[in-house]
C-alpha cells in the first residue's frame, strides 16, 4: 500500500512534496495510519488532535495516545480540550455539526499561526462511499453525488482511493496500534448504519463493487468539472450585463433543458426550476427571490438583480474573467505567475465561480484575515488597522456569489478563500 499511495500522491498531489503539513489525527485508525505514511514518505508534518470531551477518560486516552505518536515521529503536536456540549447547546447544533465547526475552525487557527501550507485529514473510499448515500437518501445533484472533494482549498484528502480494508491490512501488516472509538459500531447515526447495513450488502451483489464505486465517482467528478465548463460557456453566451444586473432572453430560456435552467440559475441560490418556468409564464412584473438575489420577470426578458437592501453602497458584478477598468475600481485577471500581496490575490478556478462582485462593506461583514487566526468583523479590522472614515468610505470588497468575502481590495485576502501561489490551475487577480 505505501508504494501505491507514494505513486498516487506523485501523480495526483506533487505539490505537497516540500511542504509544511498539518496531519488531523484523532487516534483512530484511519488517521493513525495517515501520520505513519506520510512520516514513513519524509514529508515535513505537524499533528493536530481535537479532545471533544465527549467519552470521559477514554477521550484523554486518545489525547496522550496521539501525543504519543508525535513524539514518536518527533513532529509538532498540537491540541486542544473543546467543552462540546456546551457549544452545541449554546449555537443550537447537534453534536456531530458542533464538533466539525469547532475542530475545523481550529485546524484554520493552526494553519494561519504556525504556517501551514496545507490540511490533511484521513477521509478514505469508504467515507465517500457512506457520504455518496446519505447525500442520495436526501435527495442531491452531482455535486452530492460526487461526494468528497479530494482537494477544498487548503484541505488535502489524500486517502480517498484507498479502501478501509487496504488500512486496516497496512495497519496490521505493520503492527501499529490505534484507539477504537465505540460510537462507530452504534447504529443511531445515519453514517454508521449505511457502514453496518447497506454497503456489506453492496459488497455480496457484486465482488468489484469498491473498484467499481470508484471509478464512477471519478466519472461524476469529471462530468461535473464539464458541466460546469458548458455552463459558464452558455452563461456568457445568454446573460448579457446591464449596469449591476443580468438581462436573459426568456425565449432562450424557455428552449432549456430543466438541468440546464437548474445548473444555471444554482450560482445565485435559485434551486427550484419548475418556478423559474412559473415565473417566466406569468404576467410582466412578476418576481421570485433566493437569499441573495431577484429575478424579475420582464417583457421579453428576465432580470436578474443582486438584492442589495442590506448593502450601503453600490455593487458591481464581475460577469466574466476579464480585467476591469470601468468600475469605481480597476482589477486585472492574469494566468501568469504573480507575487501574491496585499494588492494581489490568487483564485483556484476549479473551485471560482462566476459573477463575482464588487461591494461596499455592511454590518456584520466578516472574513477570516491571511496571517490572522480565526476570523473577525471587517469593522473589527478597520478599528485595528486604523482606518480613517473616508479610508472605510473608500475600500471595496470583492465577493464571491454567496456575498462571502474573499478579499478587502489592497488590503487584506482571505486565508480560505484565495490561494497560495504554489499551487496550479489559479487565476491572479491585482490592482
Amino acid at each position: 500500500m505505501l508504494q501505491k499511495l507514494e505513486t498516487h500522491l506523485e501523480k495526483n498531489f506533487p505539490f505537497l512534496k516540500g511542504k509544511k503539513l498539518l496531519i488531523t489525527v484523532s487516534g483512530g485508525i484511519d488517521s493513525v495510519v495517515l501520520a505513519h505514511v506520510f512520516h514513513q514518505l519524509k514529508y515535513q508534518i505537524g499533528i493536530a488532535h481535537c479532545n471533544f470531551q465527549l467519552r470521559g477518560i477514554e477521550s484523554d486516552l486518545d489525547e496522550r495516545f496521539v501525543e504519543k505518536i508525535a513524539k514518536e515521529f518527533n513532529c509538532q503536536f498540537h491540541s486542544i480540550q473543546f467543552l462540546t456540549k456546551e457549544y452545541c447547546k449554546k449555537n443550537k447544533v447537534n453534536i456531530q455539526i458542533g464538533a466539525r465547526e469547532l475542530r475545523y475552525d481550529w485546524f484554520q487557527k493552526l494553519y494561519t499561526e504556525y504556517e501551514y501550507d496545507y490540511i490533511l485529514t484521513a477521509h478514505h473510499l469508504n467515507d465517500v462511499m457512506e457520504t455518496f448515500f446519505i447525500n442520495l437518501s436526501r435527495g442531491t445533484g452531482l455535486d452530492g453525488l460526487a461526494s468528497i472533494p479530494p482537494i477544498n482549498q487548503n484541505i488535502i484528502r489524500p486517502f480517498l482511493i484507498v479502501s478501509r480494508n487496504d488500512i486496516e491490512t497496512y495497519a496490521n501488516n505493520l503492527n501499529i496500534k490505534w484507539r477504537e472509538d465505540q460510537s462507530n459500531a452504534e447504529t443511531k447515526y445515519i453514517r454508521n448504519k449505511i457502514r453496518h447495513h447497506i454497503t456489506p450488502e453492496l459488497y455480496k451483489l457484486h465482488p468489484n463493487f469498491e473498484e467499481n464505486f470508484l471509478n464512477t465517482v471519478l466519472k461524476i467528478h469529471d462530468s461535473k468539472i464539464f458541466i460546469k465548463q458548458k455552463i459558464a460557456a452558455l452563461q456568457k453566451e445568454i446573460f448579457t450585463t446591464k449596469e449591476n444586473d443580468f438581462i436573459i432572453d426568456k425565449n432562450i430560456i424557455k428552449n432549456l433543458s430543466d438541468f440546464e435552467i437548474y445548473e444555471l440559475f444554482k450560482p445565485f441560490d435559485f434551486t427550484a426550476t419548475q418556478e423559474i418556468k412559473k415565473l417566466i409564464a406569468t404576467q410582466t412584473g412578476k418576481q421570485i427571490y433566493s437569499s441573495t438575489h431577484t429575478l424579475l420577470n420582464n417583457r421579453d426578458s428576465l432580470i436578474l438583480s443582486i438584492n442589495t437592501q442590506d448593502l450601503n453602497e453600490d455593487v458591481y458584478m464581475i460577469e466574466h474573467m476579464q480585467d476591469i477598468h470601468h468600475l469605481p475600481i480597476s482589477l486585472n485577471f492574469s494566468f501568469a505567475n504573480k507575487e501574491i500581496s496585499k494588492d494581489c490575490i490568487a483564485l483556484n478556478l476549479e473551485q471560482t465561480s462566476f459573477p463575482l462582485m464588487i461591494r461596499k462593506w455592511k454590518d456584520g461583514d466578516y472574513f477570516h484575515p491571511t496571517g490572522m487566526r480565526g476570523k473577525k468583523k471587517i469593522s473589527k479590522y478597520f478599528k485595528d488597522e486604523k482606518f480613517s472614515l473616508r479610508d472605510k468610505e473608500n475600500t471595496w470588497l470583492l465577493c464571491n456569489h454567496q456575498q462571502q468575502i474573499i478579499w478587502i481590495i489592497g488590503h487584506r485576502a482571505d486565508r480560505i478563500l484565495t490561494c497560495k501561489p504554489e499551487k496550479e490551475n489559479l487565476v491572479y487577480i491585482s490592482v
